[in-house]
């Protein structure tokens, strides 16, 4: 509720001169808004720690609904504010059409003035009613209260705990190693895990280890928590709860682990500020040579702080394990029964605790305390399972510890993944764009993109454990994750009735849904047409982006009702064989991120998409049947997505204005067309991640103009950079050893003008020296530009079909960063390059992988 209240305040707050003049006497009414809300606001923490109150609960979905209304209309004025900028940059027989049209300035302004004073009116009617239900002013901060509760204590029964064998072995070997070389004597182990997966088990097992009882001199267990209090933690170190001033425990503290070899266990550390550890480190650091501290955490910051070992990455029990627990607790004496159908039924609600021994223990002594029949043990798989009181069961309490640590605008980030069902693989990329387009994004003082914040939002979300199973590309930045099953419960639990994710044929969809996304048919959409003014967000997650699972024939879609959804921000329909797309798209002024991609069947784009002022990200990657995009994309444009169009021939006219462009997959330059040239990319210096330019062989007639433009020098966020001649990309589909055999009887025959004219432009292409990979195809000339030499962050180069290639540049030999070359098809080049005794072998000998191939990869026949 906060977020949304916050957000309601920023977009008051940001009105400049060209929203004022849409409304007469707005200024006024923003100035009462601002007022209203913030005094709302106020008493937001109070409401929230008082919803079993019926009336409550009642009055903070009311106060939702008129916040996120609110919004809308905000956006609203905002979108007619630029729609009217743009016009005005227009011709004046425009101006008259659009005047007497049904986009009537007029008009739409006393509309836009009626309903600002509608939701004044409703917002001054919660106000008063938060004095009738005695509402306080509190400062909002995060809930504590839990956590205060939690105690944890050195002793476990081995056999209490399964399947921490070999993490406990680790943690030994590190614990005893006698030669261990560590700064200041003392060792610091981090076990890092969200709730319930049995760090502190894990710790426990540890500590009662009679081998690391026997090796330390000194042992102590301290349950820190969410408060890292110096005091306390110093009195229960050394067992002193007198209430002693600092100095005296400080000086107490360190006599007892002076010259002592000790063993610390730090559980449940919340706290990230690395000055307050270092304060604790300093006073221990007298302790005896192998002295050891392990701490537990959800956060793998607090172990980036902290440890001097690499962290153990706690996971889920596997399912043998995950039986074992369960039997122990469910089953009398952990004897399994012989009724083989409940045995069974058992192992369904095991996988359904996905390893998590704490949800295990919970399920399974639930279970036998209830001492459950057969028919009894089917309902709770089968239904009560998924309606256990989430608030007051240990899993979830324990869970939303998590969530109830994390700050407002990560929380709405965090929800927002309950849109996406469980087991899904995100693109951190792709989430952070819907987290920006939806507007969750605070703005940055440093004055850092919204992109950039978000990926910090990402990474803090990583770091409290909330994400898992990351995968990394090339270059060891992070490009998926997923969301443990649990977690994603957790998800869905806090979102609230305006969240909603379509998973079958029994829909529940509420009136107040804002975020909605399905994985089945769309006809459901049009019984639900109450919500349909008020959605945000629409996400069709079709079976390219739900794994392989097939979930029948694509859905037809119904335009008419989905166009009706004036406030969306969000709209995906890939996948779905789209064939057109009509031009009322026009009437989603709000829209921020469109996703068509996958539509195979797509032709063009309507000419309407260009009123889309508001676009921010535009994925057509995969519309091979693609042929042209609309000239005059709107200059919000950040993200412009193009792999895989494989019949897409040139740029839209205007793209160098996109000034805000990060994203560009794919630059195509066509001879034929006269609108675009690569100069268009001059002023294009936001651009990052992978960057194609196609058919550079079109500029050979301008090749001195591009030699001197430097037209990629100060695009220094870019990672990727392909650099692609058409005669490399038609010789990727001939057969390589008919093409072998020609070589070989046939003179190669290179023509001088056209190997002059493309050295001139690959000199007038040098990237900046942060490029981390470049692929250079279908060069005619001899050499390559001395440029090469100067990329100093370059971990991968290829370079492929450059047949008049003879040498490569001696500035390689400086290339230190460089992990990898790779050649395919260059002729001249392949006895020259060859290990060991070629002559151009000792310039590239100190790369690590080096292979140079008279084919090209068959994965490299799909380049586009």
């Amino acid at each position: 509720m906060e977020v949304i209240a916050q957000i309601v305040l920023q977009n008051l707050s940001s009105f400049a001169q060209e929203e004022f003049g849409i409304i007469w006497n707005l200024k006024d009414d923003v100035q009462q808004m601002k007022s209203t809300v913030s005094a709302i606001k106020a008493v937001l923490l109070d409401a929230e720690a008082k919803t079993n109150n019926l009336q409550i609960s009642n009055w903070l979905e009311e106060l939702k609904d008129v916040l996120y209304d609110a919004d809308d209309l905000l956006n609203d004025i905002s979108s007619e504010a630029m729609k009217r900028k743009v016009i005005g940059s227009s011709t004046v027989l425009r101006k008259i059409q659009i005047f007497f049209s049904q986009e009537n300035q007029i008009a739409y302004s006393f509309k836009l003035g009626h309903q600002m004073k509608a939701i004044q009116k409703r917002l001054d009617a919660i106000a008063k009613n938060k004095i009738t239900l005695q509402l306080t002013d509190r400062p909002l901060e995060t809930p504590i209260a839990y956590r205060e509760q939690r105690q944890t204590y050195s002793f476990v029964r081995e056999d209490d705990v399964i399947g921490r064998e070999e993490e406990k072995k680790l943690l030994k070997s590190y614990l005893l190693d006698t030669k261990v070389s560590v700064i200041d004597n003392v060792s610091v182990l981090a076990i890092v895990g969200f709730g319930g997966l049995g760090k502190t088990a894990l710790a426990q097992l540890v500590f009662n280890d009679n081998a690391v009882q026997c090796y330390f001199e000194q042992k102590m267990w301290v349950c820190v928590s969410d408060e890292f209090d110096m005091r306390k933690i110093a009195e229960k170190m050394i067992g002193n709860d007198k209430n002693s001033e600092i100095e005296q425990l400080q000086q107490d503290l360190r006599n007892k682990v002076r010259g002592k070899k000790f063993l610390l266990v730090l559980d449940d550390v919340w706290n990230e500020d690395r000055e307050l550890w270092l304060k604790l480190k300093s006073l221990v650091v007298e302790g005896g040579k192998g002295s050891a501290i392990i701490v537990t955490t959800r956060s793998r910051t607090v172990a980036k702080i902290m440890a001097t070992h690499p962290p153990l990455f706690l996971k889920g029990l596997d399912l043998e394990r995950s039986w074992k627990l369960f039997s122990r607790v469910a089953f009398d004496e952990g004897k399994e029964p012989n009724d083989l159908e409940l045995l069974a039924m058992g192992r369904d609600i095991v996988q359904k605790c996905a390893g998590v021994p704490l949800a295990i223990r919970t399920i399974g002594s639930l279970l036998y305390s209830r001492n459950l029949g057969r028919s009894d043990w089917l309902y709770f798989s089968e239904v009560e399972f998924s309606k256990i009181d989430q608030h007051k069961d240990k899993i979830f309490a324990i869970l939303k510890l998590s969530y109830d640590h994390l700050p407002s605008f990560l929380k709405k980030c965090f929800a927002y993944c309950s849109l996406f069902p469980k087991d899904f693989e995100f693109d951190k990329k792709t989430l952070i764009q819907l987290w920006v387009a939806e507007g969750f994004i605070q703005s940055s003082r440093d004055n850092r993109c919204e992109e950039d914040v978000g990926h910090e939002y990402f990474m803090n979300l990583l770091s409290m454990s909330l994400f898992q199973d990351v995968t990394l590309d090339d270059f060891g930045d992070i490009l998926t994750c997923k969301m443990h099953d649990l977690v994603h419960d957790l998800a869905q639990l806090v979102v609230g009735k305006e969240y909603a994710f379509v998973e079958g044929k029994k829909e529940d969809i509420r009136n107040r849904t804002r975020y909605l996304s399905s994985c089945t048919s769309l006809h459901f959409l049009e019984k639900t047409s109450s919500f349909s003014n008020k959605l945000r967000t629409f996400i069709f997650i079709g079976e390219p982006l739900y794994g392989s699972q097939n979930f029948g024939p694509p859905p037809s879609l119904h335009f008419p009702f989905l166009l009706s959804m004036k406030c969306l921000r969000v709209l995906t329909l890939s996948g779905l064989h789209l064939i057109t797309i009509p031009n009322s798209i026009r009437e989603l002024k709000q829209l921020r991120y469109l996703d068509l991609s996958m539509n195979k069947f797509l032709v063009s784009l309507p000419l309407d998409v260009t009123s889309l002022h508001n676009l921010q990200t535009l994925k057509l990657s995969r519309c091979g049947e693609l042929k042209e995009l609309p000239s005059d994309i709107s200059r919000s444009l950040r993200h412009l997505e193009l792999n895989d169009c494989g019949k897409l021939t040139c740029m839209p006219c205007g793209l160098g204005q996109l000034t805000n462009l990060q994203t560009l997959t794919h630059f195509l330059l066509d001879s034929k067309s006269k609108n675009v040239d690569i100069s268009e990319l001059s002023g294009l210096n936001n651009l990052r991640g992978k960057l194609v330019i196609k058919w550079l062989d079109s500029l050979r007639e301008n090749a001195a103009v591009v030699e001197s433009a430097n037209i990629l020098l100060e695009k220094q966020h870019l990672q990727e950079l392909e650099l692609r001649w058409r005669l490399g990309v038609n010789s990727l589909w001939r057969d390589p050893i008919e093409e072998r055999l020609k070589m070989e009887n046939e003179k190669i025959y290179i023509d001088e003008p056209l190997l002059k004219k493309d050295e001139k432009i690959m000199q007038g292409l040098q990237p900046h020296h942060s490029i981390k990979r470049l692929v250079i195809d279908g060069y005619c000339g001899k050499s390559l530009p001395d440029w090469i030499g100067n990329l100093s962050s370059l971990l991968s180069l290829e370079i492929s079909n450059c047949n008049g290639l003879k040498s490569l540049p001696d500035g390689i030999r400086d290339l230190v960063s460089l992990q990898r070359l790779c050649i395919y098809n260059c002729s001249l080049l392949e006895k020259r390059c060859a290990r060991g005794n070629g002559v151009e072998w000792s310039k590239i000998a100190h790369i690590p992988k080096v292979l140079v191939s008279a084919f090209t990869p068959t994965d490299l026949r799909y380049i586009n």
